[in-house]
C-alpha cells in the first residue's frame, strides 16, 4: 500500500499496539525520525481492532503481555479483519521464544527483541527501522518473473527434468540459508516433507541463541521429524535436520569418509552469527556437486557469496521466489551475485525433494 508522497517518497503507516507508554512513546519517535513513516499507538488490543476496522496500515507491531487478550490473540483477530504485516515485539527469554513462535505461526512476519539495556536499545532501534522498512518497501516491488526475466512457464517445467531430480538424489547434504519470514515458511516446508527423506538438512535461520533450541524443539513436535538444535562435531546423519545454533557459526567437515557439524565461535559474518555464508562455504569444500543449497526469505545478503562457491563445486543452488518471499534481500544477493540455477516457490522445493 503506497501512502502520503513527500517528493519522490512514500510514507508508510504504521500501527504500534502497546499498553507501555514508554515503548509507544519509544516506537513512535525512533520511525517518525527517519521521515519514512506516520505512527498511530494503541494501548490496548480493543482499542486495535477498532482502528485496524477504520483505517489502513502497512505493518502493525504488536507486544505480547497486554489486558484483555494477548499478543497472539490479537494477531489472530486481526489476520480476520486484513492482511496487514505483524510485526511481534518479543522478550528475549526462553518462554519469549515459545511465545514468539506461536506469533509467527498466528500470522506474524517476523519479531523484534524487546530491549532491556542501553545497548539493547540501541541494537532495537536499529532493527526496528531495518525491518519495518524492508517490509514496506518489498511491497512496491515487481515479482521475480518481471525483474529477472524467470517466467513463471520456466519453473513448472524445471520440476518435470528427472535430471535435476537426480542431483539432488546424489547429494549428501542440503543447506538452508534463511532470515526475515523464515519459521513460518520452514514450519510448512517440513511439514510437507515426506517421512522418509533420507537427506540430511542443514539450516541457518538468523535468530538469538536463546530463540534456535525452542524453534528446533517446535518444529520436531509440529512435523514428527528428527529436528534439532546442532551440537558440536556431531555425525550428520540422513533424514534428520539440524539447526544452527543462535549466536555460532554452523560448518561441515569431512572425516574418514564422514560428514560432521562444526559449531564456531567466529565473528559475524555480514553481521549475522550464525552465518549461511559460512554453512554454503564449508558444504562447497566438503561435498562439491553432491550438495544441494537452498536461499531463502531474509534480508541482506548472507549466504550469497557462499552459494556461489557451491555452485562454482557443482552444487545444485535454489533461490525462493519474490513472490513469497516476506523479504526478497537473500535471494536477490544470490541471484544477482549469478550464484542461483533455479527460483522456486517454498511448495516447490519440497514437491523436488519429495522426488527423491
Amino acid at each position: 500500500m503506497k501512502n502520503d508522497c513527500i517528493g519522490d517518497e512514500f510514507m508508510y503507516k504504521i500501527l504500534v499496539v502497546d499498553d507501555s507508554a514508554f515503548m509507544r512513546q519509544l516506537i513512535k519517535s525512533v520511525l517518525e525520525s527517519t521521515g519514512k513513516f506516520v505512527v498511530t499507538v494503541a494501548q490496548t488490543p480493543l482499542i486495535a481492532l477498532d482502528k485496524v476496522r477504520k483505517f489502513k496500515f502497512d505493518v502493525i507491531t504488536i507486544d505480547y503481555e497486554m489486558p484483555y487478550m494477548n499478543g497472539v490473540e490479537l494477531i489472530k483477530k486481526i489476520k480476520e479483519i486484513t492482511d496487514t504485516k505483524i510485526l511481534m515485539i518479543s522478550a528475549y527469554t526462553r518462554p519469549g521464544a515459545y511465545t514468539t513462535f506461536e506469533a509467527l505461526s498466528a500470522g506474524a512476519f517476523d519479531y523484534i527483541l524487546k530491549p532491556s539495556s542501553e545497548e539493547e536499545l540501541e541494537e532495537f532501534k536499529y532493527e526496528l527501522i531495518k525491518k519495518l522498512t524492508a517490509v514496506c518497501e518489498e511491497c512496491k516491488k515487481e515479482d521475480t518473473s518481471k525483474v529477472y526475466g524467470l517466467p513463471a512457464a520456466v519453473e513448472g517445467k524445471i520440476l518435470l527434468e528427472e535430471s535435476i531430480v537426480e542431483r539432488v538424489r546424489l547429494a549428501r547434504v542440503i543447506g538452508i540459508g534463511i532470515s526475515t519470514g523464515g519459521p513460518p515458511v520452514l514450519e510448512r516446508m517440513f511439514k510437507s516433507l515426506k517421512k522418509d527423506f533420507p537427506i540430511p538438512i542443514l539450516v541457518v535461520q538468523h535468530m538469538p541463541p536463546n530463540f534456535t533450541k525452542p524453534f528446533a524443539d517446535r518444529l520436531a513436535a509440529i512435523t514428527s521429524k528428527c529436528i534439532k538444535e546442532v551440537s558440536d562435531n556431531e555425525e550428520i546423519n540422513g533424514g534428520c535436520i539440524y539447526i544452527a545454533k543462535g549466536g555460532y557459526h554452523l560448518a561441515v567437515e569431512e572425516m574418514n569418509g564422514k560428514l560432521y557439524t562444526r559449531v564456531l565461535d567466529l565473528e559475524k559474518i555480514k553481521s549475522h552469527k550464525p552465518s549461511a555464508d559460512i554453512l554454503f562455504s564449508s558444504i562447497a569444500e566438503a561435498c562439491g556437486r553432491a550438495s544441494v543449497g537452498i536461499v531463502m526469505t531474509g534480508m541482506g545478503s548472507d549466504g550469497s557469496d557462499g552459494i556461489l562457491e557451491m555452485r562454482k563445486k557443482g552444487a545444485l543452488t535454489i533461490a525462493q521466489d519474490e513472490k513469497s518471499c516476506v523479504v526478497f534481500g537473500m535471494p536477490k544477493a544470490a541471484i544477482e551475485k549469478g550464484a542461483i540455477e533455479l527460483v522456486l516457490n517454498p511448495d516447490q522445493i519440497v514437491d523436488l525433494l519429495n522426488r527423491v
